[in-house]
């Protein structure tokens, strides 16, 4: 199941040396970003003891909390979709995906998802089903945030709020039209065949094999994908867990700030909080390293924490957050490994 992730997201010897280089220059930015700002006042071993470990214990529970939210998403997905996979089952394929999509730079998406249909595969989940629960999950989760994203980054003062409400509808409006084109299947095919069309005319793309095979084996899939029809009770619900996922996320930062501040900048952290998640959806490093860490560290310092403050706040965050569950992901990876070998 690795290796088929891995073969999804393979790419040029070229753009392999490029991810290293921009992996390594992320994480070289995250720390010459932090490190000076620890070491600003005293000493850091100091600093590091008078940590409230009450609130990084809140931190991690609701970090891990967060994740598994977004696993339970993915079942009642499968539900839906009429695979009643184990909930630890679902929960140890969700957390092992999110390690893989954390870990790879630019593909770790792909990377993770393409892990997360074979390994449902592996356990008698239809194709179809698989794919539709891992796209919608991911999709929805996006739109979750990304809609009211603009009113949250007007109340910190980054947007007007007329631009701000501008884009929610738009945003909003997208959204809508996302989901009605799932249920569609000649909507879907002509926006296929027009997205081939697109792409046959970008140098970056056009010699894709992918590219050449054309739309007709997504002809089947399409139409399997669009008999998936839950009901508005049952989105209701779904949109509920994705965004319980982020709340329980955001919980999780709050935590960090009160356990190196004795205040919370809130609507500083708000903006903070979509910096990195930005970061991390563009993929130019894994989990967004580097401009992760310094988008939130300048809208904490912005906020009007001090500098070593808001920096610990960011090391235990992000240690947590990417670090922290990316581990638990490999070894919930590998103890899958070692039992299937010794069936």
């Amino acid at each position: 199941m690795l290796r088929e992730a891995l073969r999804t997201a393979r790419r040029p010897a070229v753009r392999l040396v490029l991810d290293v280089v921009l992996a390594a220059g992320g994480i070289g930015i995250a720390v010459w970003r932090v490190a000076p700002a620890l070491t600003t006042v005293g000493d850091f071993g100091a600093r590091f003891a008078a940590v409230r470990w009450q609130w990084v214990a809140l931190a991690v529970a609701a970090a891990l909390s967060s994740l598994a939210a977004y696993g339970e998403l993915h079942r009642r997905l499968l539900v839906t979709a009429g695979a009643r996979v184990p909930v630890g089952t679902v929960q140890a394929v969700n957390f092992a995906g999110n390690a893989i999509a954390q870990t790879m730079p630019s593909a770790g998406s792909t990377a993770g998802a393409a892990y997360t249909v074979a390994a449902l595969r592996a356990r008698g989940v239809d194709t179809a089903a698989s794919l539709w629960s891992a796209t919608v999950a991911a999709l929805l989760s996006a739109a979750v945030l990304v809609v009211p994203a603009p009113a949250m980054l007007a109340g910190a003062g980054v947007l007007g709020w007329p631009a701000a409400l501008g884009l929610v509808a738009l945003f909003a409006a997208l959204a809508v039209l996302g989901s009605r084109l799932v249920h569609r299947p000649a909507a879907a095919h002509w926006a296929a065949r027009r997205v081939f069309a697109l792409v046959r005319h970008v140098p970056a793309l056009r010699n894709g094999r992918w590219v050449h095979a054309g739309i007709s084996p997504l002809d089947e899939l399409l139409g399997r994908l669009a008999r998936f029809r839950p009901s508005a009770r049952a989105w209701s619900g779904f949109a509920s867990w994705a965004l319980l996922s982020w709340a329980l996320d955001y919980v999780a930062l709050v935590a960090c700030v009160l356990a190196s501040a004795s205040t919370v900048p809130w609507l500083a952290l708000a903006a903070g909080y979509l910096a990195v998640q930005v970061s991390i959806g563009i993929q130019l490093t894994p989990a967004g390293a580097g401009p992760a860490e310094t988008g939130l560290l300048a809208a904490l310092v912005a906020g009007g924490l001090a500098a070593p403050g808001a920096a610990l706040a960011v090391v235990l965050y992000r240690a947590i957050t990417w670090l922290g569950l990316t581990a638990a992901g490999w070894l919930v990876f590998a103890v899958h490994a070692v039992r299937t070998d010794g069936r």
